[in-house]
Parts: C-alpha cells; structure tokens; sequence
C-alpha cells in the first residue's frame, strides 16, 4: 500500500496554504525548548540533565549519555522525542543509585551539546510529562502576500488548528505505514521492540488522522456534534456528550475540545453520526486495526484541535519570516506551518 501522500491529503480548515516557504536552511531556523510540568525535587537518585543540542535526534543523545555515565541505555529517560536537524533545549534523567554522575559539561568538549541545568530527582522522567514546547521557527523564501498572512495567522491563533500527526510520525514518505501494513497483512510478528513500537504508533496516529481529516472536512472538529467525547483543555481526560454542560460555550471558550480515537482494545465512547463516522473509517482500515487489537493496544481519545499559545510573528526580511508560539506535548509544528504555507523542508 502506498501512503506517500497521507498527510498531504488531510483536510485544511483555514482553506488551501497562502504560498510557500522553506524550512530548516540551518539547524538555528527550527528552535524548541521544551518545558516540563513539573520541577524537579533536587533530591533522589535519577539525574536530571537539561541542555541543548544541535543536528542530534533525542536517540544520539541517550546513547552519548549512556556511554558517558557507563550505564545501560535502559537507565536513560526522556519526556519527548525532537528532531535532529534543529537546536533543541530537552530533558533526560539518568538512573544512578547511590552514584555522583559524571562532569556532564566534558561532553561539550566532543558533540554539539551544551550542559543548561543538573538536577536530581526521586523518579524517572515519564514520556509526556511535558507543560510544553516552545518553538521558534524561521522560514526563508516565503512566497505569499503580507497581509493574507498576517490574517490567517491571527485566524490560527484565535481557533487553533487540526491536531494531525505529521510527517515524523510516519517516516520518509510515509514508509512505516507500509511496512506496517505488509506486516499486520502477513499477520508477522514483530519482534524487535522499538520497531514494533514505531509501526504500532504509525497505525494509530494514521486512523486518528483519518477521523480528524472528515471531521474537519464536514466542519464538525470544533463544533458541538451530539454523541462525541470531549477533552478537557490541557488534560486527557475525557467526558460524554451531555445536552446539559454548554458544550458549544466551551468549545468557544477552548476550555474543552472535541476528540478522535487512538483505536486500541476496548469499547467505543461515542455515540450516533460520531460513531458512525469512527467506525467508517475502522472498517476501511481492518488490517491496522486488527494488528493494532491483536498487539493488545489500548483505546484512548486525542483532541482534535490544538491551540497555539503565544503565537507571534516578525518579518526578519521581505521573504524571510520568524513564527513563535508554545504547543503542549505531543502536538505538532508542522500542523501549525501547514495551514498557513506549503513548507518545503530542506
């Protein structure tokens, strides 16, 4: 099966891009930082270790530190994965009992890394356990009017954005969708974990990003739909429609927002044209979704909408412009980019 273009036929809700841009010319055109929900105690036996790196993907930087610290990679933890080519600001913990780690700051001596803060802290550092990223963006070559722009920016900010997995989810043109698909066919087991782990996270994402694309293509992503499952703003957890809780209010309010499935194993929460239009989908894609079951993966709900927080731009030259805005854990910025201009990587 070919999904090469999987994400560039997902549904636009501010109408089709303004022009075109290019992205990350150099690693200082895509900056995140990336800010935990929580401080660290100051006291346990994990380090925690905030710094920055540059053209580094969060795997080389959990080898570097394993080799550093002489432990196994299994000791090291992170709460998000970023890209290589970009400068990123990341935590990582490292499990060190009874131990005084290592001069982290030699590291800076060999890689493209630098020591920001040394923590200690009584837990591991949990996936997802991120306030949110702050990214800041420089695109060159932009191709499109001033003014159409600056109002579909402030169009983005004010009503947010579809929550689309994007393209890292999937893999260079989309290939961990095939391969998974040939293999869920072929009923293989997958073994190796980490693959399997990357091909199961494929799966699902490219079932929600289905569901999401109809909801936005028949305007119902932020709109009150009677059986749908909402998400409380900044929170997974979720409740049932009910005629009684001013659901359209807070959609405005963006105090809550309207969810699709991560499928998994377990009943379905939604309820009438929701459920009907779920399950469309489910059914077209039988081979993900008995894979997805037979691995036993666990239903959950994702919010349809992603808001920008603090989104601001600047134009640094006449085609040359400076986006910056805050995302929470597990949202993209590439979603963000798409509604505004054709991003070609370079």
């Amino acid at each position: 099966m070919d999904y090469s273009k999987h994400v560039d036929e997902l549904a636009y809700a501010h109408g089709e891009p303004l022009g075109s841009a290019r992205i990350r010319q150099q690693a200082e055109d895509f900056k995140v930082n990336e800010e935990l929900s929580f401080v660290p105690s100051g006291e346990g036996e994990h380090e925690f270790i905030y710094l920055e790196k540059t053209n580094l993907n969060t795997e080389d930087v959990v080898k570097i530190l394993a080799k550093h610290a002489d432990v196994a990679r299994r000791s090291i933890s992170f709460a998000g994965m970023k890209d290589r080519q970009a400068v990123t600001k990341q935590w990582f913990s490292v499990q060190l009992p009874g131990q005084v780690g290592p001069d982290w700051c030699l590291l800076e001596t060999s890689f493209d890394i630098r020591i920001e803060k040394v923590l200690r802290h009584s837990k591991k550092l949990k996936r997802g356990a991120i306030k949110h990223n702050q990214f800041e963006l420089v695109l060159s070559e932009v191709n499109a009017e001033h003014a159409d722009l600056a109002e579909r920016i402030e169009r983005v900010k004010k009503l947010g954005v579809p929550n689309y997995f994007m393209q890292q989810r999937f893999g260079y043109l989309s290939q961990n969708l095939s391969r998974a698909y040939e293999l869920f066919a072929q009923k293989e087991v997958i073994r190796n974990k980490k693959t399997r782990g990357f091909f199961l996270s494929s799966a699902r994402s490219y079932i929600f990003n289905e569901v999401a694309s109809k909801r936005v293509a028949d305007a119902t992503w932020d709109a009150e739909v009677a059986g749908d499952v909402y998400i409380l703003n900044g929170t997974r957890q979720f409740f049932q429609y009910d005629t009684d809780t001013q659901i359209q209010r807070r959609l405005l309010e963006q105090d809550i927002h309207c969810s699709g499935p991560m499928f998994g194993l377990g009943e379905s929460q939604v309820e009438g044209t929701v459920k009907a239009l779920e399950q469309g989908v489910i059914e077209h894609n039988t081979v993900f979704c008995d894979g997805l079951k037979k691995a036993k993966m666990e239903s959950a709900r994702r919010s349809l909408r992603v808001v920008p927080q603090a989104l601001e731009f600047e134009w640094l030259e006449n085609d040359r412009l400076r986006l910056s805005f805050k995302l929470p854990s597990g949202s993209y910025a590439t979603a963000v980019l798409r509604e505004l201009l054709k991003i070609v990587s370079s």
